[in-house]
């Protein structure tokens, strides 16, 4: 259920609230009972007939309250008609039992009265805000074929598919023409023609049948696309029309429907106590306009989407549409009884209601998509062959295909574990220093420190025997081998470098060379312990290089996949970015025109404006007495008793009294044009365009439905939303609306 619904049933509730005071009210107990028992009758026969009339009457005012809070308007849920046509059969039950009290006087009278007042008021709203909620869910299918047969008109590929999906269509309608055409041409032949000469007649016939069919059966040559365009066209035309229709419907029925605001009983002409009349008199008007436009609707459907009579409807749609507008003169509608009013809201709930739902259904269903099967029988026939292929492939090539699922699967194993799991748990061992020895190590400490030493006692020996040194020379040597000086060495291997066969045989060498050989070894580990520092340094580094590319394509991979299934189900910002602008485009043009319209009424009208005193007291009256149901509508006829018609309009010296239904279509056109005028001078917009903007912000509430929570999101677009198909409100103040959505929220902004 809308918004617009439940804000209408807050305010409706709220409204009896405060006309009832029912906040205030204590509960009512059965107080008939108590006085027919304190003060008995005086003969048996009265004590009994009074027993039995109290008893009825505490069973109906019993009834009245079990009903009233059954039919509970403070949950924001309206009930359904199912349950308000049971509350009322019970009601009358009860009514009918007690049919026969008279306690219209007493104070139990007048809380009977009460009560039976309000149940009334409560039925009447259930049934009002579920005959406004149907017509509105109404115009979802209607707006969504719409678009189906402008996206055909927008996109060539998809009217080419449309054209294959309807071809078997085509294709049996064709020959059935022709067969019926042909079959008629023969009997006339037959039955204008002698016996003998039935042979050749139907002889000439099938030689001249190509030249039969281009004479009789395609009558008016017309190319195949342009004929395609125009039946797409024709049928988004008559759904166009007939949500327009709809929603003109909607617009009165809102803003000429229920009002119960209890300010109007502040005004001049309702005494206290009048409560009850007020309520019942607003109740007979509203019900007597759902029952005009109800029958009023159902027989201009018939003629909306009456395909033979569409050429003559055409021309009259716009008087036909005026005709409905001023429908809702409710001036001079006569209050009715309540067992009246229970009995027309029964009719309304069994018979009127569900008769214009049908009907409007079944008659909208011809210009509707084609069937599903039509629009299936392609991918069912491309499925069939694709999976008989398909399975016939696989049968014939399962070794192959086994094979490639196995290297398909040892593949993508393979990657997860050696290219993401074990560089991921490398990370982590290194970040934990679970490894002592580093996974980049090259040699052990324990190896450069034995080749170490092992080079220091070689010198020292080479020292202590070649060169004779003491102690202390030869702790100085030991401290220059530590730092990689081994000169003593170099000093003896250049002396013995200078006769190398006698150094060879004789000197030392040999030894001073393998000495340098363990000194170069020495250098080696050195150096590469000096790299090993450095990769260990960098190991951490080298592992995140080793996985990142891994993360990178898995990270790439399951964004498209996310982001391909977000686009299928149309779930993303960017899809309903683009609908919600395409209806938000469709208000603002709509409220644009109608301030156009405006405009031009403020410039055409000033002399409107200046009301005698005796006609603003007459029109306050009016007001009072009727509620908000006529305002416009005793605008007209002021301006009529008065002579002073709004510039622009004819006949002006027409009778002073208006009756609620005009006769000839030209008294209907010119109250139509006074009111529409008279409304745009209010800043009000025509009713046809206040209910296609209840329509397109019900949409937009669909599409505000799929946003996201987050800072209050969609809570300020509904908000907005509300601000736009408030009535009450002036064009300019809905403009602003608008323009504040596109200001405010960057999803509907142009560089989305």
């Amino acid at each position: 259920m809308g918004t617009f619904i439940t804000d209408r049933l807050q305010h409706l509730n709220t409204d009896l609230v405060q006309l009832f005071h029912l906040d205030a009210q204590a509960p009512l107990e059965g107080g008939m009972q108590d006085a027919a028992v304190s003060s008995p009758p005086s003969h048996k026969k009265q004590r009994h007939q009074r027993a039995v009339s109290g008893q009825a009457e505490i069973a109906l005012r019993n009834g009245l309250r079990s009903s009233i809070d059954i039919l509970d308007l403070r949950s924001g849920v309206v009930p359904s008609m199912e349950r308000v046509l049971l509350e009322i059969e019970k009601v009358e039950a009860l009514s009918d039992k007690s049919i026969s009290t008279t306690v219209s006087e007493s104070q139990d009278g007048n809380e009977l009265a009460r009560l039976q007042h309000l149940f009334i008021a409560k039925c009447t709203i259930s049934v009002y805000l579920n005959l406004l909620d149907n017509i509105l869910n109404a115009t979802l299918p209607l707006a969504a074929e719409i678009e189906y047969w402008q996206s055909l008109l927008d996109n060539r590929s998809w009217k080419l598919l449309y054209i294959l999906q309807t071809s078997p269509h085509r294709f049996f309608l064709l020959t059935k023409s022709v067969i019926e055409s042909t079959r008629e041409h023969i009997d006339s032949l037959i039955g204008t023609s002698q016996v003998e000469d039935k042979a050749t007649h139907i002889l000439q016939l099938l030689q001249y049948f190509p030249t039969f069919l281009s004479r009789h059966l395609i009558s008016q040559p017309v190319s195949f696309p342009e004929a395609i365009h125009y039946e797409i066209s024709h049928h988004r035309r008559h759904l166009q029309q007939l949500r327009e229709y709809q929603a003109e419907c909607l617009g009165l029925l809102a803003e000429q429907g229920l009002h119960l605001a209890p300010e109007c009983l502040e005004q001049e002409g309702f005494a206290t106590g009048q409560t009850e009349e007020f309520v019942q008199e607003q109740v007979s008007k509203t019900i007597c306009l759902m029952e005009r436009v109800l029958d009023k609707a159902s027989k201009d459907t018939h003629k909306l989407t009456d395909t033979t009579q569409q050429r003559k409807f055409s021309s009259s749609f716009r008087a036909a549409s005026r005709s409905l507008t001023i429908i809702g003169d409710l001036r001079g509608v006569a209050s009715l009884s309540s067992n009246e009013t229970l009995s027309h809201l029964k009719d309304l709930i069994q018979i009127q209601i569900p008769r214009y739902t049908d009907e409007t259904e079944t008659r909208a269903q011809q210009f509707y998509r084609p069937s599903w099967i039509t629009r299936i029988w392609i991918p069912t026939l491309i499925g069939y062959f694709g999976l008989k292929y398909g399975l016939q492939y696989v049968s014939e090539h399962r070794a192959d295909l086994d094979e490639l699922i196995d290297e398909a699967w040892e593949t993508v194993r393979r990657f997860v574990a050696d290219w993401v799991w074990e560089p991921s748990r490398r990370i982590m061992t290194i970040i934990r220093h679970s490894d002592d020895q580093g996974s980049l190590q090259m040699l052990g400490n324990e190896s450069l420190k034995s080749d170490i030493a092992s080079l220091e006692r070689m010198v020292l020996d080479f020292g202590k025997e070649h060169l004779h040194m003491g102690p202390e020379d030869l702790e100085r040597l030991s401290h220059a081998v530590h730092n990689g000086d081994i000169s003593a060495v170099m000093r003896a291997y250049e002396q013995d470098l200078k006769a190398p066969l006698k150094g060879a045989v004789t000197g030392n060498l040999l030894q001073t060379l393998l000495i340098q050989v363990q000194k170069t070894k020495v250098d080696v580990e050195v150096a590469m312990a000096a790299l090993d520092k450095l990769l260990k340094a960098n190991e951490l580094n080298f592992a995140f290089l080793a996985v990142g590319p891994s993360l990178l394509l898995l990270w790439a991979v399951s964004s498209q996949a996310k982001s391909t299934w977000q686009r299928i189900a149309g779930r993303n910002l960017g899809v309903v970015s683009l609908q919600m602008k395409n209806s938000l485009r469709q208000v603002e043009r709509l409220l644009n025109l109608a301030s156009t319209d405006g405009d031009d009424v403020a410039r055409t009208s000033s002399r409107a404006k200046n009301m005698d005193s005796e006609s603003h007291r007459s029109t306050e009256h009016g007001q009072a007495s009727n509620g908000q149901f006529s305002d416009d509508y005793e605008n007209i006829a002021d301006e009529e008793r008065h002579g002073r018609p709004i510039e622009g309009s004819v006949d002006s010296s027409r009778s002073s009294s208006v009756e609620p239904l005009f006769n000839t279509l030209q008294q209907i056109n010119l109250s139509s044009d006074r009111l529409s005028r008279i409304r745009a001078k209010k800043g009000k917009v025509p009713y046809r365009t206040q209910g296609l903007i209840l329509c397109e912000v019900h949409l937009l509430r669909t599409f505000a439905s799929r946003l996201t929570r987050t800072e209050g999101l969609r809570d300020k677009v509904l908000e907005d939303l509300r601000e736009i198909e408030e009535s009450s409100l002036t064009v300019h103040q809905r403009l602003r609306t608008t323009k504040r959505m596109y200001r405010t929220y960057g999803f509907l902004g142009l560089h989305h």
